[in-house]
């Protein structure tokens, strides 16, 4: 389970008045009562909670026509991204991760709605912000508020060419900032990336998705049924390990493609039984619901120097530094042949 690091004393920011509008058709609900509702309007995008939007007029089918400059070659730092681990930069300097372990605080107890707004299935925080969960720490400078949590199935990035079943996204925003102008930011906004892996059958300690997973049924429509009053155990969605993640630098990954985001994708997965992975091909959203893997381009992909990892990992960081020192005394060779020859 993931640890909480931060004392509950760190105020949050007040977000402007306009991120904090009520959408219309919603209904409020006391803490822990849910209700079910059914608008016939269409939201906008005028908050973060609606960073995957609802907008109709693209979809995953053909990004060609997806709307902002960025998402169509205008961008240098685009996500998602297939993320090399030879070529991933143990941060020994701390040119990246310059603030200590990753920090959060509040995910136990959250109060969210949910709603199937046609592009993937989404829980949206509740209630006071003064109580929404906070990250901060690792390469993240500044206080974080927790605004949504979505899906993606297949993932959107991938690992060595690999992708996973799913890939959970919990977006946050800077706290000293309102929304729009958070999506103007290189740093504005921080997405926590999830994988999740799909087992046939998992060990009760490896339930992480059994509590949100009982509202999906109640979303496989596009029509505007939503759920609100859900109190949530975020904590249980996070990866087992919180000090072993891949962290760059990028962008939105649905219109309009904002590089505004330092992405925190962790190594270790969630689990899902079969049942619950199949669930989610009955969610209404069209063929698939991820964007196509992007370019390179000026991407650094960082790890932390001192982590838990894997077995695999340790293989691959071990042999980075064989690699380093094999370059190295290939050059002092060829440094002191040339010194040779001078003589």
């Amino acid at each position: 389970m993931m640890e909480e690091r931060m004392t509950e004393d760190r105020m949050i920011e007040e977000r402007s008045a306009e991120d904090s509008m009520t959408e219309e058709g919603t209904t409020t609900a006391e803490p822990g009562k849910t209700t079910v509702t059914t608008s016939s309007t269409t939201p906008t995008t005028a908050t973060v909670g609606t960073i995957i939007n609802y907008e109709p007029e693209w979809s995953y089918d053909d990004e060609s026509k997806w709307p902002g400059r960025h998402c169509q070659k205008g961008g240098k730092r685009q996500s998602p991204i297939d993320i090399k681990t030879s070529d991933v930069i143990h941060d020994f300097t701390r040119q990246f991760i310059k603030y200590g372990p990753l920090q959060f605080t509040g995910y136990h107890k959250v109060l969210v709605s949910g709603i199937n707004n046609g592009h993937t299935i989404q829980f949206s925080t509740e209630g006071d912000e003064a109580i929404h969960p906070v990250l901060t720490g690792g390469p993240l400078k500044h206080l974080y508020r927790l605004e949504q949590l979505h899906f993606h199935w297949l993932s959107e990035h991938a690992i060595n060419g690999v992708k996973y079943p799913m890939e959970l996204h919990f977006v946050h925003v800077r706290t000293d900032l309102t929304v729009f102008e958070a999506l103007g930011k290189r740093d504005g906004l921080a997405i926590v990336s999830v994988f999740g892996n799909v087992q046939a059958e998992i060990e009760d300690y490896q339930e992480e998705a059994s509590e949100f997973m009982q509202y999906i049924p109640r979303l496989l429509n596009t029509t505007g049924d939503r759920i609100s009053g859900v109190l949530l155990d975020m904590s249980k969605l996070m990866s087992s390990s919180i000090d072993t993640y891949y962290t760059y630098s990028g962008s939105l990954t649905s219109p309009e493609c904002n590089e505004a985001v330092t992405w925190i994708i962790f190594t270790a997965p969630i689990h899902l039984t079969d049942a619950q992975y199949r669930l989610f091909g009955k969610v209404g959203v069209g063929r698939h619901n991820f964007r196509s893997l992007q370019k390179l381009n000026r991407h650094k992909v960082f790890t932390p120097a001192v982590t838990k990892m894997h077995i695999p990992q340790i293989a691959i960081f071990f042999g980075d530094v064989i690699k380093a020192f094999a370059e190295f005394f290939r050059n002092f060779g060829s440094f002191m042949s040339n010194i040779g020859k001078h003589r």
